[in-house]
């Protein structure tokens, strides 16, 4: 057990309130030189020859408390003595408690958050959430649990300890959730114990401070522990919809924490959370989704979840999005916050739009026998969001579903529609090419850019290439001849 954990766990730093009368400013706990130099006599008086006297002064140090702290880390870290050392080691655990309890007393003081406290996670926490009552608030009850402060202390040390420290915890609560059945010796089995708010807020504003490539991944029966199982949880989901005490605050953390989501296992996780209603709420659940599709290692099934949720809250908000997706590249400038920081804005990425989302099988045999297999990609949902947002019938652009099926033409449900060939899926790019033309045509003040379609590939191939838009021609005034000639009018 970690030795800040043993110590709070031991001594009860939280077992009762602050002192009366307890001052707000850390500087009341400045240590007075005369009890430094007295406690350092006595760290000496411990290596006595004679053992009543080493017993003295090893007594009179536990009874000061938080005063013999520096001394007693000398003692332990640097004395070449020893039995110093050897006592110092078992003095410091109860010090350590009552100077830490001290500082916290201080903090809960000062309540109008006058000053600066040496506190586990207090700086980052209030640039997180500001020193506001609410947020402060929910950090006195992330203070009440020693195991929330273990981490913390972690994480002020360094990005690595404090990403182990983050999988320990989430390890820890997701133990408590699931019962363990053990009858040996009598032994009847572990209840199941959900987790608090102030215990989720905790593990949620851990994990947006510390990169996920220094969080230890761990699986606990066949179930990957993550921030988002703890998300899921239903003192979670009260919170963000507004009802229980520190619901303002949480959802801070939580936007925060969306924000900074970027594990491709975590956003396949996450993708069926943010199809809740509840997460709109959030500005930051519509680049997050953007961010889902867009990145590379999330499974092709949660890809077009995200791009299917984007377009029921977004609308024809999102064409933009589904153009690019189309012509299978983005500049970072239009969605900078799906990309890190510093990104050139004009820098064009590729968005993988070949990607399988989903296999789709049609039974052409109506007597059974093998059926048609056929890939869906990203491309294809995309495209077929288009056609529908435009007014168009996804099968007048080649699209199939399965024979004898009443189609309905939209794009909601990704598996139940393909292109069966990549002659069919090149021909409805081509088409809607043209059909982009064609409407320009009719309005030559309409500026917008259509969509890039993708070049034959001869052969087999992993699917369309993009190639370059189809130029829209300047239209002068009408004249006699010569007549431009257009595809046959689409029904």
């Amino acid at each position: 057990m970690n030795r800040l954990r043993a110590m709070l766990l031991v001594c009860g730093a939280f077992a009762t309130g602050p002192l009366f009368g307890a001052s707000p400013d850390p500087k009341s706990l400045t240590i007075p030189p005369e009890e430094l130099s007295k406690a350092r006599e006595l760290v000496k008086r411990m290596g006595s020859e004679g053992y009543r006297e080493r017993e003295e002064a090893q007594a009179e140090l536990a009874k000061m408390g938080r005063t013999a702290k520096q001394a007693l880390v000398e003692g332990a870290t640097t004395d070449p003595d020893p039995e110093i050392r050897s006592r110092s080691v078992r003095l410091l655990p109860k010090a350590e408690a009552d100077d830490l309890k001290a500082r916290i007393d201080t903090f809960l003081e000062d309540k109008d958050a006058k000053f600066d406290h040496n506190l586990p996670g207090l700086k980052a926490f209030r640039k997180s959430l500001g020193a506001n009552a609410e947020s402060r608030a929910l950090y006195v009850e992330i203070l009440k649990s020693p195991y929330n402060l273990d981490m913390f202390a972690a994480m002020d040390r360094s990005e690595v300890e404090g990403g182990r420290a983050v999988s320990d915890r989430r390890n820890t609560l997701y133990s408590d959730m699931i019962q363990r059945n053990n009858f040996r010796g009598g032994v009847s089995p572990t209840p199941p114990k959900q987790p608090t708010l102030p215990d989720i807020a905790a593990v949620l504003f851990a994990e947006s401070e510390i990169p996920y490539e220094h969080i230890p991944r761990t699986t606990i029966q066949w179930q990957q522990v993550s921030g988002v199982l703890l998300f899921q949880q239903n003192a979670s989901m009260q919170a963000i919809n507004g009802t229980g005490a520190h619901a303002a605050a949480y959802k801070v953390i939580v936007g925060k924490w969306l924000g900074s989501r970027n594990d491709p296992q975590d956003l396949a996780q996450l993708v069926y959370q943010l199809g809740n209603n509840n997460l709109k709420q959030f500005p930051e659940a519509a680049p997050l989704l953007r961010r889902i599709v867009m990145l590379d290692g999330v499974q092709g099934y949660a890809k077009g979840q995200a791009l299917n949720f984007l377009v029921q809250q977004g609308g024809k908000e999102e064409a933009k999005f589904l153009k690019a997706i189309v012509r299978n590249e983005v500049r970072v400038g239009d969605y900078p916050d799906v990309f890190k920081k510093g990104e050139n804005p004009d820098k064009v990425v590729s968005m993988g739009a070949d990607a399988m989302v989903t296999q789709v099988w049609f039974q052409r045999n109506p007597n059974g026998g093998v059926a048609e297999m056929h890939s869906v990609s990203m491309r294809d949902v995309a495209f077929a969001f288009v056609l529908t947002q435009a007014g168009l019938n996804m099968k007048d652009y080649g699209f199939e579903t399965q024979p004898n099926q009443n189609f309905n033409p939209t794009p909601a449900g990704f598996g139940q529609y393909a292109f069966t060939s990549e002659e069919k899926r090149q021909a409805g790019f081509v088409k809607f090419g043209w059909y982009q033309l064609k409407q320009s045509l009719k309005d030559p003040n309409d500026k917008t850019t259509p969509p890039k379609t993708p070049a034959p590939t001869p052969g087999p191939g992993p699917g369309p290439r993009p190639i370059k838009d189809l130029p829209v021609p300047q239209v002068a005034q009408p004249a006699p001849a010569p007549q431009i000639l257009l595809p046959a009018p689409i029904k």
